[in-house]
């Protein structure tokens, strides 16, 4: 029914989103956010003048980005988009590099300096991922996963040929295998699965649906950095009406006639309830294996050197660094990737001056009380060891840059943990396996008016799949006041 009482814990774009749509539907809407400000892992930080994100550097999906802002009346709240082009620059332990454009042309031209014959296979790989995304990705984000019967049903309305595709589907790094010869660019595609925080040997191929959508709409960036999105975002609901808490702990608990929330004992009254936050622990799956956690690096650079906007310099063994991530161990030899985003955006940073954004990999903390206290005293060694192995990579391949990099911030799993990532992970459930996208928690909770948003909830992690999430939460409660189902 309109005038409903809805609360939305936690004030991630998840969250956001899914107040943003309450409210405009009618609803009395309050979220609660239990730190200072609003973005959850999306946060940025502005030192001495350098403005950087810390969570997602990049954006894909524009045009469901901008859906989301015209459904919450705030298309003139939206910055501006930049399409990257190159999208990212690849660097590989033997000195060789790789660079990824939107045109595959351009990115087949580019294959085709490791190996003549890896141009066909950049056009053989993208088609056969183009495949995927038809036949499993598009019918993934249609609607919210509520079970095999309904998504099997939009997959089957694209015919046969697409549900056969599906039955076959390998491990990421099988594709890459079966369409590239060198380990170059099996390590490219490879690293597609840790945008959902797995390992490209025993993620699904479905997650090549990620490069075909970098290829098909473009990596994008927002003035001003996703920070900008996230403040756009928080303007957005404050003028639909929503109520903001910052710095408020929620507990909700179901009561007759819908749920008791607050920060106290008592709490206040609402109908309905939308969980912005990982749903593992709620739903008693916290014992399930975690995604990779992350170690970030904010860097001050003197002066503007030419570097890419994205950049990866990968580790030499790419099995062996998967291996170690998902036995609990730092790499040895770890992938860096760093985002600079003054090259596409002078105003991320002053003039003569330069911010990077460096990241490596790094596995998720134990969830027991004690190893997870030992684990979070250890990182306290283990940040300098790990600081030391991303300037030895950095320097490598940018020599210029050694004496003019100065550390101006770090986070580590410890740091995400504290922000209510489960063991730090970034993404919390681990998509592992053939059918494991179809194991990550579901929007809908397990009590009437329960539902959750975000990252760790269908349909997966990065801005636009979170919005998504939010669209569909808010599409839910909606429903379940309106028809009490």
């Amino acid at each position: 029914m309109k005038g409903s009482r809805v609360a939305v814990i936690g004030g991630g774009i998840g969250g956001l989103t899914a107040a943003g749509l309450l409210a405009k539907d009618g609803h009395a809407v309050t979220l609660f956010e239990a730190g200072p400000a609003l973005g959850g892992k999306a946060q940025a930080v502005t030192v001495e003048g350098l403005t950087l994100d810390t969570g997602p550097t990049l954006l894909t999906l524009p045009a469901l980005v901008r859906s989301t802002f015209e459904q919450l009346d705030a298309r003139d709240l939206l910055p501006p988009f930049t399409a990257l082009d190159p999208q990212c620059t690849y660097r590989f332990a033997d000195g060789c590099g790789f660079t990824a454009y939107q045109d595959l042309a351009r990115m087949a031209d580019s294959a085709a300096e490791l190996r003549p014959a890896e141009r066909k296979g950049v056009h053989s790989f993208y088609a056969e991922a183009a495949a995927i995304w038809r036949a499993a990705g598009e019918p993934y984000l249609e609607a919210p996963f509520e079970g095999m019967a309904g998504f099997m049903a939009r997959v089957a309305r694209r015919g046969i040929g697409a549900m056969l595709a599906g039955m076959k589907l390998d491990t990421l790094h099988a594709l890459a295998a079966k369409h590239f010869q060198t380990h170059h660019l099996q390590q490219y595609v490879g690293r597609f699965a840790t945008y959902a925080g797995g390992s490209p040997y025993a993620s699904s191929a479905a997650f090549a649906l990620i490069p075909h959508i970098e290829h098909a709409y473009g990596v994008h960036h927002v003035r001003g950095g996703i920070g900008a999105l996230v403040e756009a975002l928080g303007q957005a609901v404050r003028r639909l009406g929503v109520t903001v808490h910052l710095d408020t702990r929620a507990r909700f608990e179901r009561v007759s006639g819908g749920y008791r929330v607050g920060p106290g004992a008592e709490g206040a009254h609402f109908d309905s309830v939308v969980v912005n936050a990982d749903p593992l622990a709620s739903l008693r799956r916290e014992s399930e294996p975690l995604s990779l956690s992350g170690f970030v690096l904010l860097l001050e650079v003197e002066g503007r050197p030419a570097l890419p906007h994205h950049t990866v310099l990968f580790g030499g063994d790419s099995r062996r660094e998967f291996d170690e991530l998902f036995a609990g161990q730092l790499a040895t030899d770890p992938t860096v990737y760093f985002c600079n985003p003054s090259a596409t955006d002078p105003s991320m940073a002053p003039l003569g001056r330069t911010g990077l954004f460096v990241m490596v990999n790094a596995p998720a903390m134990p969830m027991g009380e004690g190893p997870a206290e030992q684990a979070r005293r250890d990182w306290e060694a283990l940040a300098e060891h790990v600081r030391v192995q991303m300037f030895d990579k950095l320097f490598r391949h940018y020599p210029a840059l050694k004496g003019h990099v100065r550390v101006v911030g770090q986070r580590t799993p410890v740091d995400l943990a504290a922000r209510g990532a489960p063991g730090g992970s970034i993404y919390g459930f681990l998509p592992h396996g053939r059918f494991g996208p179809f194991r990550r928690p579901r929007i809908r909770g397990g009590t009437p008016g329960l539902f959750y948003a975000g990252g760790g909830t269908h349909p997966g992690g990065g801005v636009p799949l979170v919005m998504l999430s939010g669209q569909f939460a808010a599409r839910m409660a909606s429903a379940h006041l309106r028809e009490g189902t």
